[in-house]
């Protein structure tokens, strides 16, 4: 479904500042839309109007593809967003904000304060749409939080990176428009180092959208998935035993998301739809699933895997 026209409210609201060390300071400034507050460095001022241009297409996405199946609160206010080019920034940015962490992300250069709804970000390559898209990735699971959940509400792990991973691994167009049902294609990160640390190598399901889905088609053939009782059954705020696993289930609920929302059992898409009103308030999970979407775990389970071959 095409993007609406977006209107960009305000831009260059006021400069902000944070000491980086005790030699200098970052100056930032604050680009404000309708949803987001992006805060930059100075210098970066006509990228980050892209940027929030692409954050509140990113938003309209979410309206469209997750309140299409369950009304969203209105939010209580923007979600923000710093971007950084080194690790100064994020220093700084950690003594302001105290809970601020990875969250389990797999993109090193991301980190994100739930509970402020802010996320920060290693922005020297926002330019790539693949940074983009791992920027689109963190944003998704504030939006959880600012519109989806009731307050206090954790939810389920697959639900949370099934929709992010969803919106993330969709091609996003040049015009700012999605390409609903499809998978994007790799267009690479970065090729080296960037000032945060982030290595292309580090992130291969992001760089590699449909080499990770044959890999988890391989996976599920050679009996190494992870089953899919364990995966509705994980709690969100619970961590998985290693980063592979993590990887592997992250992957499995976007596949899993995407078939219930594509897949060629439309009756699939209302049940859906009735799981998201339960899990938003705490009470989703295997057992909800199960009495909702499907009893027979063991004949949908094959059915999600071979809806791998269909997602190009």
């Amino acid at each position: 479904m095409p993007c609406r026209r977006i209107l960009l409210l305000t831009l260059v609201l006021m400069p902000v500042a944070f000491a980086a060390n005790a030699a200098g300071e970052v100056v930032m400034e604050a680009l404000t839309a309708k949803h987001f507050r992006l805060h930059l460095a100075m210098a970066r001022s006509d990228q980050g109007r892209q940027t929030v241009l692409d954050l509140e297409a990113l938003w309209q996405q979410y309206e469209a593809t997750v309140g299409g199946m369950v009304p969203l609160y209105p939010p209580q206010r923007r979600l923000e967003v710093f971007a950084y080019e080194g690790l100064e920034g994020f220093r700084a940015l950690r003594g302001d904000v105290p809970d601020l962490m990875t969250g389990g992300s797999p993109f090193p250069g991301l980190l994100a304060s739930p509970g402020q709804l802010l996320v920060a970000v290693d922005g020297a390559g926002l330019l790539a749409r693949s940074d983009v898209a791992a920027l689109f990735h963190s944003v998704s699971h504030l939006m959880h939080d600012a519109v989806l959940y009731d307050e206090g509400v954790s939810g389920s792990w697959w639900v949370r990176e099934g929709i992010a991973t969803y919106l993330m691994q969709t091609p996003y167009r040049q015009d700012r428009s999605f390409v609903v049902g499809r998978v994007r294609t790799s267009e690479g990160y970065i090729t080296d180092v960037s000032p945060a640390g982030r290595v292309a190598s580090t992130i291969a399901f992001a760089e590699e959208p449909k080499k990770s889905l044959e890999a988890a088609r391989e996976a599920y053939g050679k009996g190494r998935h992870v089953p899919l009782a364990t995966l509705l059954d994980h709690p969100a705020d619970e961590p998985w035993p290693d980063p592979v696993q993590r990887d592997q289930a992250a992957v499995q609920s976007w596949v899993l998301f995407h078939f219930l929302l594509h897949g060629p059992e439309e009756a699939l898409r209302p049940r859906l739809a009735r799981f998201l009103a339960l899990e938003r308030k705490g009470q989703g999970g295997g057992e909800a699933f199960r009495r909702v979407v499907s009893g027979d775990l063991n004949r949908l389970q094959p059915l999600v895997f071979r809806h791998v071959r269909k997602m190009h």
